[in-house]
């Protein structure tokens, strides 16, 4: 095999390592789908790509990533979701892509692996999540407060009362009775305690609505982190693929005394440190998964594959009509304002407290001397001279300003939030669309150039392995900025509450 084959022959195998190729030149095209059956991921049913080295051939396929990478342009207006309210991410399930058959000898092998771990996408791991301990800590506590108000609007028992009295005297067992008190509740006192409880059954509402938020902003975050170090773990194993089978190629131009050792060397050195990265990779996969397990509250997910596509759904989030959206749903807001309510309840409670209850009594009783019978009446009313409930009325006139305060403050600080997401959004769906659109299509070329380049023999190895691991490198940031980007979407979707803790 001469020189000429020999570098060509190892470009082919860079080229065909990357993307897998059908033997021809051509534009860069999206794979065909194969309609009528359910579409699984890429990464789950298809194998890798299997290809020869050609030693008379001097055409290979251009790279593609659009495959994996989607366009990052702004959707169409008749396709694009712009509608605030939906906090629900869109997903967009990966096609089952299927490489034309080889025309001049190129194999491509595609095969079906019946034994795969089950897929799982946003919606089946949010459907888990609404079965999480701090969903139904919340609910209960829902029924609690409900339970408390119940409680509160119910009038108190009657007391049945015996009383014997000068029992012994003159030697007469004395006089016996037996009657019953109520205290009548007055000025309306057990509605209004009603009321006011009710209030706090609302916000406890409200905090049932924010677990909610915090359990699938945890998830979701969870979520696309766990696909993105997927996508990562499967790309750096690519990568490795291609360093062992390059070390190959190099060794057989040393044997032929066609290239340097400091080829081979470098060679080397680059396959190590694809291994380290692949294994870094698939330990960040593996912890990705158990994060998503954990926020979720299920163990089920064991090592299921995370389905969905890191592009999809990255559409540009006006602020102030996201503003408007949080400032009417917020259930932060809601509590607040359901705090201003009870402050407002329990203030007309204090001031109707001041009316004293009325406490009844009726009995009858005999006097076993005379063997007569009488009756027994009474009524008390506690006189209120000195305690008016003063202190609690100025407690809650100044309950009813703090909720007032608290419900600008909150406005103001979800507003404050609302900002810096929606500046970590634009930042990271800018650098995404940028990445994809512009630094991977330089990339791209960039390496298609050096493929040629060392095709001719005009550079070295070591120039065409620098624009293949710069092309890798590209395609790395391309997920870490489509994930970052759902990351501060999912934080916008779950309406900014904080996500510290779920309880």
């Amino acid at each position: 095999m001469t020189a000429r084959n020999r570098r060509l022959a190892l470009a082919t195998l860079l080229a065909c390592s990357l993307t897998g190729c059908n033997g021809t030149l051509r534009e860069r095209q999206p794979p065909p789908v194969v309609t009528g059956i359910s579409q699984p991921p890429v990464a789950s049913t298809v194998t890798r790509q299997q290809t020869q080295r050609r030693s008379d051939s001097s055409t290979v396929q251009a790279v593609d990533f659009e495959s994996e990478i989607p366009s990052a342009s702004p959707p169409s207006p008749a396709t694009a979701d712009t509608s605030v309210g939906n906090v629900q991410p869109v997903i967009v399930s990966d096609p089952l892509a299927v490489a034309p058959a080889a025309s001049d000898g190129l194999q491509t092998a595609v095969a079906f692996d019946a034994s795969s771990p089950p897929t799982l996408s946003l919606v089946d791991v949010e459907a888990m999540a609404m079965a999480h301990p701090a969903i139904a800590a919340a609910d209960a506590a829902v029924r609690e407060a409900q339970g408390r108000a119940y409680q509160a609007c119910l009038s108190p028992n009657p007391t049945l009362q015996y009383q014997a009295d000068e029992v012994g005297n003159e030697g007469s067992a004395g006089l016996h009775s037996v009657g019953v008190s109520q205290s009548i509740v007055t000025a309306n006192k057990l509605a209004l305690a009603n009321q006011t409880l009710r209030q706090v059954v609302q916000q406890r509402v409200a905090d049932r609505e924010r677990t909610r938020l915090q359990v699938l902003t945890r998830v979701r975050t969870a979520y696309w982190n766990a696909l993105a170090a997927q996508k990562q773990a499967e790309l750096t194993d690519r990568i490795v693929d291609l360093a062992e089978q390059s070390l190959q190629s190099v060794q057989d131009l040393l044997d032929a005394e066609e290239v340097s050792k400091i080829a081979l060397l470098q060679a080397r050195v680059e396959l190590e440190n694809a291994r380290i990265e692949a294994e870094n990779a698939k330990v960040r996969a593996d912890v990705a998964r158990r994060a998503l397990a954990a926020a979720s509250g299920s163990d089920s997910i064991g090592s299921s594959r995370v389905d969905g596509t890191l592009g999809a759904g990255l559409t540009d989030r006006p602020w102030d009509r996201w503003l408007q959206t949080i400032d009417a749903t917020s259930p932060e807001l809601a509590a607040a304002g359901s705090e201003l309510e009870r402050a407002r309840w329990a203030l007309r409670l204090a001031c109707a407290q001041v009316t004293p209850n009325i406490t009844g009594q009726i009995g009858v009783g005999v006097d076993t001397g005379s063997d007569d019978t009488f009756a027994r009446f009474g009524i008390s009313v506690p006189l209120p001279i000195h305690n008016r409930n003063q202190g609690n009325i100025r407690a809650a006139r100044a309950a009813i300003t703090a909720a007032g305060a608290s419900i600008d403050a909150t406005r103001l600080d979800l507003a404050s939030r609302l900002s810096q997401s929606i500046t970590d959004y634009q930042t990271a769906l800018q650098r995404y669309r940028r990445l994809s659109s512009q630094v991977l299509a330089d990339a791209e070329e960039t390496f298609e150039l050096s493929r040629q380049a060392f095709q001719a023999g005009e550079t070295n190895f070591l120039q065409l392995l620098t624009a293949q691991r710069t092309l890798f490198a590209a395609r790395l940031n391309v997920l870490d900025a489509a994930k970052q980007a759902h990351v501060a979407a999912a934080a916008i979707d779950g309406l900014l509450v904080s996500v510290d803790s779920p309880n």
